[in-house]
Parts: structure tokens; sequence; C-alpha cells
């Protein structure tokens, strides 16, 4: 290993690299089309330039190409969340998530889309035991840093005490409900206001309903 600890590649790993970032890259191109998932592999491959069978040596499939898609996508959304909550605020800390999650994911259709239908179980079913598992730990992994922020909002006594789950699914409910809805009409046309506006009332409708929960009875 070199000095400094970086794993050294060799030419022909560096090749076999950028070749499959290349076939994820005309995959990404053609998925930004309303007829995405009807992209087959012989598409993928004449879009970058290569044979039918150099796809298949990186990917045993195309819903492998829709795993390695979300993947990155999901890893990058986190390393923003991450860069977004250094704030001690816990509502703010929020906002800037919300509003991260509205940016990369209007910014990102194709991806957001495909990482969408990747949320399936039956699509996760269908994927190989190593594909499931890197899924299994990027959810928990974006689980326990939502999680913690909800967490220490309750024990601030800013969001009621209620099962962090529950307030993730409320949250995510609501962000898929609204991006959907976006993709699907024409938000400023059914509403009259522009996308910036409907992206900032979503937010804070988001903020305001995990704030203004009432505790459960006894």
């Amino acid at each position: 290993m070199p000095a400094g600890g970086t794993p050294f590649i060799s030419k022909k790993q560096a090749e076999f690299a950028r070749r499959e970032q290349e076939i994820l890259n005309a995959a990404l191109s053609l998925f930004e089309g309303p007829h995405w998932e009807q992209v087959t592999v012989e598409q993928i491959s004449r879009k970058a330039e290569i044979g039918k069978g150099t796809v298949y040596k990186h990917f045993a499939s195309k819903e492998e190409i829709y795993a390695y898609i979300t993947l990155a996508f999901t890893d990058k959304l986190l390393e923003n969340f991450e860069t977004a909550t250094s704030s001690e605020d816990v509502l703010v800390c929020l906002k800037n998530i919300i509003r991260i999650a509205f940016d990369m994911f209007l910014a990102n259709p194709a991806q957001a889309r495909v990482s969408f239908y990747c949320k399936r179980e039956d699509y996760r079913n269908r994927l190989p035991q190593e594909l499931r598992e890197q899924f299994e730990k990027l959810d928990s992994r974006f689980e326990n840093f939502i999680g913690s922020i909800l967490t220490s909002g309750i024990e601030q006594g800013i969001i009621p005490e209620k099962p962090v789950e529950h307030l993730m699914m409320g949250l995510e409910a609501t962000f898929d409900g609204a991006i959907s809805m976006i993709w699907n009409t024409d938000v400023s046309h059914q509403h009259t206001i522009d996308l910036d506006t409907y992206v900032t009332i979503i937010s804070e409708y988001m903020l305001a309903g995990l704030v203004g929960l009432k505790q459960s009875s006894d």
C-alpha cells in the first residue's frame, strides 16, 4: 500500500472503474425521459458506445444498474446532510436537511426516480445478497442519522415524545408525496406559485407537523 494508506489501483482496475462509470452515466442520460423503466441494456450499451456484453461484465442486470445509481445518490445525499447539521438548533438542522433533500431530488430527477423505485421490497428481494446488504447498511446509516436529530429534539422538549420511527415515517411520506406531486403536475400552474415557494411551504409544514404533534393520551 502506498504512503498515506491509499490502496494501490492498477491501470486495469482504473480502466474497469472508468468504464463502469461511463455505463452508469449513459444509463442516467436515458433515464431522464418519462419512460425510463422501459430503457433496455441494449440501449444503454449503444449510448455508452460499447457492446452489450461489456455492460454485463460490470452489471449482471439492469436492476443492478438501478442499485448502483441509488446507492451513490443516497450516499451523496447523506454526505450533504452531514455538512448541514453543524448548528445545535434541532429545527435549523431539520430545515437544512429537508431543503437539501428537495434540492437534490429536483436537481437530479433521474437518480431520484430510480431511488424511489429501489425502495420497493419486491425489487430489493431480487437483488444479490451483497447489494441487499449495502442497501441495509445505508438505510441504517440514514435512520441513525435522522433518528439522532429527532431524539435530540425530543430530549430538548422541542418535539413531542413519539416513537422516532413514526416521526420518520411522517416526514418521509410528506416528502415523497410532495416530490411526486411536483413530478406529476405543474405546481406553478395548479397553485399559482413558483416551485421554490412551494418547496418552502412544504418544508415549513413538515417542521410544523413535528413540533405541533400532540402527546397520545394514556
